[in-house]
């Protein structure tokens, strides 16, 4: 999986694990029971990763109601220069948690490495034999979800300074969304209204808007139909979220004139794939009109 995967056959895949607002005890529980994984007859075990590791964490557990959190994972993503690890997060019961992979507050081991297992699953079959290519653990710095970025996205999408619009009243959904564009390397401002959106879009030109449907006031439809109005923002990637899937949600999500529609929690690589073909197809005059930073209705 990394620099410490086993590379003999039949040896156990040994994965590395971050931790990000967790208690103390949970902390230690997690330590507790990653050790344990190291014994014979698994087919992944798990250490926890600290920041005297030379490879990257494969997997972070993560609070995303925990600012601090959000701000040490962004704060090792920024400083090592990787991608997004694949992330399982952590919340209290009743809480709305972003993606597929998720916890709860307080930790049931058995839980944890059940959707651990499930989770280097998926980053075997994504990358498979990832770990047997490595002749040298020492020497690799690199972890299967970097290399799985470095092979499919462009490098228009991760070199030329993007920045996208998020337009959604769910902190977390904002959160999960700002941590797959980071590690596209590209930068996003966040609205929690579509009125607020609006007001900002005056302000400053955008390469890609992602709008959710349900929001207080103005919903996304009414919204995007504004954002088609305007000269500046018309021909500018609208990219629909909604907690639905219906086929008449994507009829009236078309009329309104999105430019591609995903369904919440988004999958990481369907929105790497949403996200890398509006960018790329985008119109170039357009592009460098927006470039110049002129307002919208100027």
């Amino acid at each position: 999986m990394n620099s410490h995967s086993m590379a003999l056959s039949g040896a156990s895949k040994k994965v590395l694990i971050g931790v990000f607002g967790l208690s103390d005890y949970e902390l230690r529980l997690v330590r507790s029971v990653l050790s344990l994984t190291m014994a014979s007859g698994r087919r992944h075990s798990y250490a926890l990763f600290d920041a005297t590791h030379t490879a990257d964490p494969d997997i972070v557990i993560l609070d995303p109601d925990n600012m601090q959190a959000r701000a040490a994972l962004q704060t090792l993503i920024e400083s090592r220069n990787i991608p997004e690890p694949a992330t399982v997060f952590i919340s209290n019961a009743g809480q709305t948690t972003p993606g597929k992979h998720h916890l709860l507050h307080p930790l049931v081991p058995t839980k944890m490495l059940a959707l651990l297992d499930q989770v280097a699953d998926e980053l075997d079959r994504v990358m498979p034999g990832a770990a047997a290519v490595a002749t040298d653990a020492a020497n690799t710095s690199s972890s299967v979800v970097q290399t799985l970025v470095q092979k499919t996205a462009p490098a228009s999408v991760l070199q030329t300074g993007h920045r996208a619009l998020i337009i959604d009243d769910s902190p977390t959904a904002r959160i999960k969304i700002d941590l797959e564009l980071r590690a596209m390397k590209i930068a996003s401002d966040c609205a929690e209204t579509g009125e607020q959106a609006l007001q900002m879009l005056e302000k400053k030109a955008y390469d890609i808007i992602f709008l959710d449907i349900v929001m207080p006031g103005a919903d996304g439809y009414e919204i995007c139909k504004i954002i088609r109005r305007h000269p500046q923002t018309k021909r500018t990637p609208v990219v629909m979220l909604t907690s639905k899937s219906s086929p008449f949600d994507r009829i009236r999500g078309s009329l309104s004139g999105c430019s591609s529609y995903l369904t919440k929690p988004v999958e990481h690589l369907k929105f790497r794939a949403v996200v890398e073909k509006s960018l790329t197809a985008g119109d170039l005059p357009f592009a460098m009109e927006k470039a110049s930073g002129l307002a919208m209705g100027t």
